[in-house]
C-alpha cells in the first residue's frame, strides 16, 4: 500500500536516523523499527508548527490548506521532507521559490492513484521528496495500485 511504499524512503536511512510522521499512524506504524520515531497530532496536543526538535525525515499528507506554513516548518526541522498532495499544490511558483530559498530540491516525485475515500478532484496525488542540498534533475516514478513504483 501507499504507506509502506512512502516509508521504505527511510528504509536505507543510517541506523541512528529519525522521522516524524504526522497524523494517526498511516505512515508512523510502517517506519523501518530502527528509526527513532516521533508523531505529530494536533488533535491529539502535538502541533507540528510547534515541533522544535530536529529529525532526519518529515512524512505526512499536510492539510493542503496550510501546505505552505507546513512546508516552512518542515525545513527548519529537516533535511528530507516527503509529503502527499496534489502535484499542483506544490509545484506552484511561491512553492518553487521557498524550497529553493531555503536551500531544498525536489529529489523525487512519486505519482499514486488517488485512494478512493479521498476526494476525487482530478488532480494528480505525489509523494514529493525534498531534500537539502539537492540541485539535480527531479526523479519521477508511478505507483498504481498494487504495482510497484516504476520510472517514467
Amino acid at each position: 500500500g501507499y504507506p509502506e511504499h512512502l516509508t521504505g524512503c527511510c528504509r536505507n536511512a543510517r541506523p541512528d536516523a529519525s522521522v516524524c510522521a504526522l497524523g494517526e499512524g498511516a505512515f508512523f506504524d510502517h517506519f523501518p523499527d530502527h528509526l527513532e520515531r516521533h508523531w505529530c497530532e494536533i488533535s491529539e496536543g502535538r502541533d507540528f508548527l510547534s515541533w522544535a526538535d530536529r529529525v532526519d525525515w518529515v512524512v505526512t499528507n499536510p492539510p493542503w490548506s496550510e501546505l505552505r506554513a507546513f512546508t516552512h516548518h518542515a525545513m527548519r526541522v529537516s533535511e528530507n521532507i516527503v509529503w502527499l498532495a496534489p502535484l499542483t499544490n506544490l509545484t506552484t511558483k511561491a512553492r518553487l521559490r521557498d524550497l529553493r530559498d531555503a536551500g531544498f530540491g525536489i529529489a523525487e516525485l512519486l505519482f499514486v492513484d488517488t485512494p478512493k475515500s479521498w476526494p476525487q478532484s482530478g488532480f494528480q496525488i505525489v509523494a514529493a521528496h525534498f531534500q537539502k542540498g539537492y540541485v539535480g534533475d527531479w526523479k519521477v516514478t508511478q505507483l498504481r495500485g498494487g504495482e510497484g513504483a516504476q520510472v517514467s
